[in-house]
């Protein structure tokens, strides 16, 4: 008979596997799964907890819940931040719109706009040099 192997052992531990007879007689194999079956219990055991912890817990919850002044502070944080991101959104979409990009020209005034320009017989940029030489 062969011993088992770590996945024979890890098998029953997940239920994969039935003890067989050699894991019954082979005091090797029998005294790894004690141990195996010992630790699973410690793991799964529920933990001690004092009586005295609970009760000092269950009068700190009590305490916060009767008195709120630690939550004053806390709302008026969370009042001032939000005015604060109000006061930014406001601040923004100001100067959004003051540096917004002109509106769009129609059609019309594009076309009434170059027929101006084509009608003078001197483009705007030689008034300048005309205004050099007047006296």
């Amino acid at each position: 008979m062969n011993h088992w192997t770590e996945t024979d052992f890890q098998n029953w531990l997940y239920g994969l596997r039935d003890e067989d007879r050699h894991s019954t007689e082979c005091p090797e194999c029998r005294r790894e799964i004690e141990r195996l079956r010992q630790e699973r219990r410690q793991i799964t055991a529920e933990p001690e907890v004092p009586q005295e912890f609970l009760t000092a817990q269950r009068r700190r919850i009590y305490q916060r819940v009767e008195s709120p002044g630690r939550n004053r502070n806390a709302i008026a944080w969370r009042w001032a931040l939000s005015l604060a991101m109000l006061l930014l959104m406001v601040v923004g979409i100001t100067i959004q719109q003051l540096y917004r990009s002109p509106a769009p020209i129609s059609d019309e005034q594009l076309f009434s706009d170059l027929s101006s320009i084509e009608q003078t017989a001197e483009p705007k940029a030689i008034q300048p040099i005309h205004n050099l030489f007047e006296q």
